[in-house]
């Protein structure tokens, strides 16, 4: 995880200990126009660090992180890819931040949340805005509290909205992969649709 969490950065030239220097976050998030970039959605600190960004692997992601680029290209069958919707990253959610309510461009995938790093005191106290967990997300009129290890699985098309009102960070691996009730050929047939609006120049520039 020192790709993305920026661990052992501070250089001890007492240190036999090699230093590691973390990713930069690959995406924008306060830049308007992109999918997760609406003005003023978040509130704090949220970074992304890529292996699948707007449906293009990122080398430099394989580099840093050679095992889960194995892991996730074992899902090459199902992930989200040949179009600008598709992403798999490490989403890392600094303490005291909020991702407010939102809705996803399409329902033709699926999005996994799979945590790796949670906080640990998550019951609300008498600071707390939400009701049921300091560090979780709603769907629709659901409201999950993640578990490391544990994914879940949704549909980000719905109403959905996340927070961590704890001063730890929050660590998961998103996966997008495709609805499974979008047939082989349909989903051929959007590829090409997505090709196509590529070449007339409907498509704006993508963060890379």
């Amino acid at each position: 995880m020192s790709a993305c969490m920026g661990m052992r950065i501070a250089t001890d030239p007492n240190s036999s200990i090699g230093v590691t220097k973390p990713l930069e976050p690959d995406y924008d998030v306060n830049r308007a126009g992109g999918e997760s970039t609406t003005e003023g959605l978040h509130v704090g600190t949220w970074d992304w660090h890529s292996y699948l960004l707007n449906g293009v692997v990122q080398p430099r992601f394989q580099k840093s992180c050679p095992q889960t680029s194995r892991i996730v290209d074992e899902m090459s069958d199902h992930l989200f890819t040949g179009n600008p919707f598709g992403f798999c990253f490490f989403s890392t959610l600094q303490g005291n931040s909020y991702i407010k309510p939102h809705t996803g461009p399409m329902n033709l995938r699926l999005r996994i949340h799979l945590p790796l790093i949670v906080p640990q005191k998550l019951k609300p106290d008498a600071y707390s805005t939400k009701p049921k967990t300091k560090c979780g997300f709603r769907v629709g009129d659901q409201i999950r509290q993640w578990e490391e290890g544990k994914a879940i699985v949704f549909d980000d098309s719905y109403e959905h909205e996340v927070w961590n009102e704890t001063d730890e960070v929050r660590v998961l691996l998103l996966v997008d992969i495709w609805h499974p009730d979008v047939r082989a050929e349909e989903r051929e047939k959007t590829k090409q649709m997505f090709e196509f609006a590529k070449g007339q120049g409907w498509l704006k520039d993508q963060q890379t």
